[in-house]
């Protein structure tokens, strides 16, 4: 085994996640703006909210329990709701500097097909949207600009795993294609408080703003 498939086994290890308080309302102080939200424009984007990440926390109620509350919301207001979810790359060459950095992801042989499905209190309904992404990014070569583009629709408000990985460069790639990327602070799980918190701080300074769970409620309202 090389020294380099070593290394990548070690940083795809991860240790169960504990427990910690999910950043709130607080964070609205990061925002150099704020998006309003407008029910005309907006979609929710559901980001990997699969099996196999969410049950790397010890507790993830608290996400769970404020990620399906943004999903509710929206279904109720009959807006759409989008579900990104990683794939497995059907060859190592696809899976390019990911299998260096990563190691095989959810190619490992452990790895389940129920470990890639969405979990299941989130099921997406046969009317909405699941975009297939081979990166972190949930807009790098997936079909979510095209569906964005048919629905005339901009802003985008994002939720899920993880904050300072997939979250975070999704935002920045959103905002360089010119959507409204709003992240909501209490609806997103990272490996750590410091880790998601950083993540906030830096979309709502360069490329988006921070919500909470309740004022994207109240927005819908």
């Amino acid at each position: 085994m090389t020294a380099t498939s070593i290394n990548s086994q070690r940083t795809l290890a991860r240790n169960p996640i504990p427990p910690y308080a999910l950043p709130g309302e607080e964070c609205i102080a990061y925002n150099k703006i704020h998006w309003q939200l407008n029910r005309d424009r907006v979609i929710l984007l559901v980001h990997d909210m699969q099996n196999y990440w969410v049950d790397l926390f010890v507790d993830a109620s608290p996400l769970l329990r404020n990620v399906e509350t943004l999903v509710g919301a929206f279904r109720d207001a009959r807006l759409p709701v989008v579900f990104c979810r990683g794939e497995r790359a059907r060859s190592r060459f696809e899976r390019g500097l990911g299998l260096t950095v990563w190691g095989d992801g959810l190619n490992a042989a452990h790895v389940s097909d129920h470990d890639c499905q969405i979990v299941a209190t989130l099921a997406p309904r046969a009317d909405e949207y699941i975009v297939h992404k081979p990166r972190h990014s949930a807009f790098f070569d997936t079909e979510l600009e095209p569906t964005l583009r048919k629905m005339h629709r901009d802003q985008v408000v994002i939720c899920g795993v993880f904050a300072h990985h997939g979250v975070m460069v999704s935002c920045m790639d959103g905002y360089m294609r010119n959507y409204q990327m709003t992240m909501v602070a209490d609806a997103l799980g990272d490996y750590s408080e410091a880790e998601q918190r950083m993540a906030l701080q830096w979309v709502a300074q360069m490329c988006g703003s921070v919500s909470t769970t309740q004022r994207v409620v109240n927005a819908l309202r």
